[in-house]
């Protein structure tokens, strides 16, 4: 049972430790005042004695479940490692780091690729992400000889160029540069290659 909610500012007292077990966005102080971390909105829950707070704006900070721009910055056997550059429907620029696991052959992709993940988990900073999924994976590929951008046929994509052939994960956003910005509105304040 959720007794009473109110908006609250950064500083504000909202309970003591004797009486609240303090959760998220909340910390305690060395009299034992419960204060908030940042302006939200408090929920008191009498049942279970605890008080939260949501806050009024979300961080730009990936949670898992999040859908994010990243592009691949390293290759490893089993790894790909990428720089996380937006969350779905945030204005942040971000430089958070993550790692899709290379478990198929589709996963080949090059360095300076985008693609669109989701979140699976955070571990010590590092974001573990997975390209499952219609909407996720590659949505902007470079030919790994001459650099050139890939163009989407028929289940492969071809490099313009040297007329090279590559199979990958591709997402269905592949190259819809409007819908992607419109996704992810920090993007077009990220250079990257």
């Amino acid at each position: 049972m959720v007794a009473e909610k109110r908006l609250v500012l950064p500083g504000d007292r909202v309970g003591v430790i004797e009486e609240f077990v303090h959760r998220y966005g909340l910390w305690a102080n060395r009299r034992g005042e419960i204060l908030a971390k940042r302006a939200g909105v408090v929920h008191y829950d009498l049942r279970q004695h605890e008080v939260s707070l949501r806050p009024l704006t979300r961080d730009a900070k990936p949670r898992p479940g999040d859908i994010v721009l990243a592009a691949v910055r390293e290759l490893q056997d089993k790894v790909m490692w990428c720089d996380i550059l937006g969350v779905a429907g945030t204005k942040k620029v971000l430089r958070y780091s993550g790692a899709i696991l290379r478990t198929s052959k589709l996963l080949d992709y090059n360095v300076g690729d985008l693609v669109v993940a989701k979140v699976v988990d955070d571990t010590f900073g590092t974001y573990t992400l997975s390209v499952e999924g219609k909407e996720l994976g590659l949505v902007l590929g470079f030919c790994d000889v001459c650099g050139s951008p890939l163009v989407e046929r028929v289940n492969l994509l071809n490099c313009g160029n040297c007329r090279r052939t590559y199979r990958k994960k591709v997402s269905t956003l592949y190259r819809n540069f409007g819908k992607l910005l419109f996704m992810f509105p920090a993007a077009a304040m990220v250079q990257v290659r």
